[in-house]
């Protein structure tokens, strides 16, 4: 290695999935940086995955040392031996910058958060959503650090490329001819792996029994050969034997095999098939090319969505999920227990009798104007600067329209302008953007200036925020939980100065009820929803409910911010507009949801009987009779629904008297 070389440590993540998912990042950095001298610094497994990877000049491996602080200081001593100028982190533990540091490595990058920000030298921001991190894939997230890292290196960054890629080796392929023959297989007959484990933990196993079922129907209606992959340990090996407990046919179990990670990637690529919980083998058939149907409960799907074209992911939406935790909490495991065997085998038989698409479609998920937003299957990647989110789907049409980076949001003078009084310190802009030659959408932007210091101190007191990160934020939680709201597109925030923007996709063939409601008679005929008046407000009653018990409250919850929209297919449903004024009130949320239904039932009097608004509060309470509780509730609106009208009334005094 010559002396102007950069010795580069690389401090890979732990588990085995994240390992894969970390390949293309891995193989944009070595093309980026060709002449530095790369050392990767990971586990055993994660070794044995990526082995025959050829963007590495060498390994060091530190599972036996990184056991005691005895280990962790003679791992830092090796380091700091081999005199590295810089340190990338895949890991976001506090464990991990410590370790760069100790071993005096003088560059450290990697992302700012778990308290080690003084420990990194270029510090990554993560994008967030208030409290929690943005759902983003890991492929982005990696690639997001790897794109910092070369440009704080001065390297030349190489184009993305997003395909997962893995090797085998002359062992690996000789150690699965070896079990091909011990097991007598028909190499004529196509090969499914069933993986019903998993090493996060019980809660994302699908049920033993259906797995069972689902090998016999694989085996018989398919004329497959079914191979059981589980882990060595007794959980995995206990559903193995359930398993084959409930088999009526012959499969081969790979737990009583001693069967290497290299060999099991040999084994893999060989497969037609996978069917697997939401766990690592899953990216390694997506490495070699195999088709793949995963199932999802308690994980969110976002983050390990790689647009891995020969993948179908079957996921339940529940009022519980995705809830991250590895034992299911609930005496029902519902999200993994409302996936069919029907539906697996349905999915399975698809990507068998369906011949595989000649590039996997790595742009992600397709989407159409007049469609409704499904969070889940959205796929976001952070804005170039790492200031905010845009979803793949429309990172292209956006950056040709001159919005791609976040100066150029903000300088942007194109669209149609929507001032109107109210609107402060915001921007709206409609856009028409062309997806492609045959396909337009209209986006709104939405520009928020710096607050003041006043303004500052409003939105601290009354717990609102005024930015579009919030907007953002909010949007994305209640979409989450099945309530409708526009589809959003794009968020970001300006560090410095304190500015935002959301974009957000415009509702399908939408109006407010404000509008349509006194022209009742004439555009029923155009909505289902309008054509019978119980309907609209069940309806009605069933979002503002599902809202509620979501913890959120609306500043303004008339009329004018509830839509009636209608998609392509003539879905119809009611959505929220306007949340930047919503929020989760973390006290009084009694007197916030009184407000809520009076401001309801103060902009809908006019248009409906007394005998609806009882119909709407016992849809709304989900009670066939009012109780006591309830009646003082309803008088609760009542009189908060007078107080606002005599507010109008005294502002609508002083606009005639002020008017000339």
């Amino acid at each position: 290695m010559s002396e102007g070389t950069q010795h580069i440590l690389v401090v890979l993540p732990n588990p085995m999935g994240d390992g894969i998912l970390a390949t293309p990042s891995l193989r944009r950095l070595r093309k980026s940086l060709p002449e530095a001298h790369i050392t990767y610094l990971g586990n055993a497994v994660v070794k044995q995955i990526l082995a025959g990877a050829g963007w590495v000049d060498a390994w060091i491996e530190f599972e036996a040392e990184k056991r005691s602080r005895r280990g962790f200081r003679a791992l830092a001593r090796r380091l700091r031996a081999e005199r590295f100028s810089a340190a990338i982190l895949y890991p976001n533990s506090f464990r991990s910058a410590l370790l760069a540091w100790k071993a005096l490595i003088p560059e450290r990058i990697g992302y700012d958060r778990d308290g080690r920000g003084n420990l990194l030298t270029q510090r990554v921001k993560p994008i967030r959503l208030r409290k929690r991190f943005a759902p983003i894939s890991m492929l982005d997230y990696y690639d997001h650090l790897i794109v910092q890292a070369v440009l704080s290196l001065g390297g030349t960054l190489a184009p993305e490329d997003r395909h997962l890629e893995l090797n085998t080796t002359d062992r690996d392929q000789q150690q699965i001819d070896g079990l091909w023959n011990r097991w007598h297989v028909d190499i004529d007959k196509r090969m499914v792996v069933l993986v019903p484990g998993g090493a996060f933990g019980p809660s994302k196993w699908w049920p033993a029994f259906r797995f069972a079922e689902l090998a016999d129907r694989l085996i018989q209606e398919n004329d497959c050969q079914v191979i059981l992959s589980c882990a060595p340990n007794s959980l995995e090996q206990e559903i193995a034997r359930r398993i084959k407990s409930g088999v009526k046919q012959r499969v081969y179990d790979l737990s009583e095999e001693t069967l290497d990670l290299g060999g099991l990637k040999e084994l893999i690529r060989r497969c037609s098939l996978m069917v697997a919980n939401d766990t690592g083998p899953c990216h390694i058939a997506a490495a070699f090319g195999v088709s793949l149907v995963t199932l999802f409960g308690p994980t969110d799907p976002r983050w390990t969505a790689t647009g891995y074209g020969q993948e179908i992911r079957l996921r339940k939406d529940i009022g519980c999920g995705p809830c991250q935790e590895k034992i299911c909490v609930k005496q029902e495991h519902c999200c993994m227990e409302a996936i069919s065997v029907e539906e697996v085998f349905r999915a399975a038989n698809q990507q068998l009798t369906s011949a595989p698409p000649k590039a996997a479609a790595l742009q992600g998920a397709r989407r159409f104007p007049g469609s409704y937003f499904q969070p889940f299957a959205e796929s976001f990647v952070p804005l170039p600067d790492g200031s905010g989110l845009v979803p793949r789907s429309y990172q292209e049409c956006l950056r040709k329209e001159g919005l791609g980076r976040l100066k150029e949001i903000f300088d942007f003078r194109g669209g149609q302008r929507l001032d109107k009084p109210g609107l402060g310190r915001r921007e709206r802009i409609r856009i028409e953007l062309a997806l492609d030659s045959n396909e337009t959408v209209a986006v709104y932007l939405k520009r928020l200036a710096r607050s003041g210091r006043v303004d500052f101190l409003m939105e601290l007191l009354s717990r609102r925020r005024q930015d579009g990160v919030h907007e953002f934020s909010v949007t994305m939680s209640l979409a989450e939980k099945g309530i409708a709201v526009a589809r959003p597109i794009a968020f970001g925030k300006e560090a410095k100065t304190g500015r935002s923007f959301v974009i957000l996709e415009e509702l399908p063939d939408s109006e407010a009820l404000e509008r349509l409601l006194p022209r009742w008679e004439e555009v029923k005929k155009d909505y289902h929803l309008l054509q019978v008046k119980r309907e609209l407000l069940e309806a009605l009653a069933a979002l503002v409910r599902q809202f509620h018990q979501a913890g959120y409250c609306h500043r303004d919850l008339y009329l004018s911010h509830i839509f009636l929209s209608k998609d392509r297919n003539g879905q119809e449903r009611l959505n929220l507009i306007d949340l930047q004024r919503v929020f989760q009130p973390a006290l009084r949320r009694y007197r916030w949801r009184v407000k809520d239904l009076a401001q309801l039932y103060y902009s809908a009097r006019e248009f409906f009987t007394n005998t609806d608004v009882i119909r709407f509060l016992r849809w709304y309470l989900d009670c066939r009779k009012l109780r006591t509780k309830d009646k003082q509730l309803a008088r609760a609106v009542w009189r908060k629904a007078q107080r606002i009208a005599r507010h109008d009334n005294k502002r609508m005094q002083r606009v005639n008297e002020t008017s000339p």
